[in-house]
């Protein structure tokens, strides 16, 4: 079942995004910071869970644009499944999901970024239907 995350999933949320990002210091999923995207309603933190286990999740948020008229256009970040439950059709759901919503809002297109080095994630991308030749994305953390 995918549904939106909420406070009582902190635990295995903050599993989950160890498993995409092992060594980082930063990382903090505070119950608040849940609540808080639970009542955006242009922000969206979605969970895959099964029998009570949360086996994956994805942030989508909605960004509005004046470039195509009223189309805002969908932004996927911190996609991560379970590495247990890997190549079981989960992240293939949750992409499948929110690729559902942002067209029940017209959205123009879905972005995702996804780190240089993350192969296997790249291939799923493009096999999902995700084009990683026609931008180049770049970040500068703060």
């Amino acid at each position: 079942m995918i549904r939106e995350a909420e406070s009582k999933d902190r635990e295995q949320l903050s599993n989950l995004y160890r498993m995409l990002v092992p060594n980082s210091k930063k990382m903090s999923v505070p119950e608040e910071q849940i609540e808080k995207i639970r009542m955006d309603p242009a922000n969206f933190l979605l969970v895959y869970e099964e029998e009570g286990a949360l086996l994956g999740t994805l942030t989508l948020n909605i960004c509005l644009q004046a470039m195509h008229g009223t189309r805002p256009y969908g932004l996927i970040e911190n996609i991560v499944v379970h590495e247990d439950h890997r190549s079981n059709n989960i992240g293939q759901s949750l992409l499948k999901y929110a690729e559902e919503y942002c067209r029940s809002l017209h959205c123009h297109k879905i972005m995702l970024l996804s780190h240089s080095k993350r192969v296997r994630a790249h291939q799923f991308f493009e096999r999902e239907g995700y084009d990683g030749s026609v931008s180049k994305g770049f970040k500068k953390y703060l």
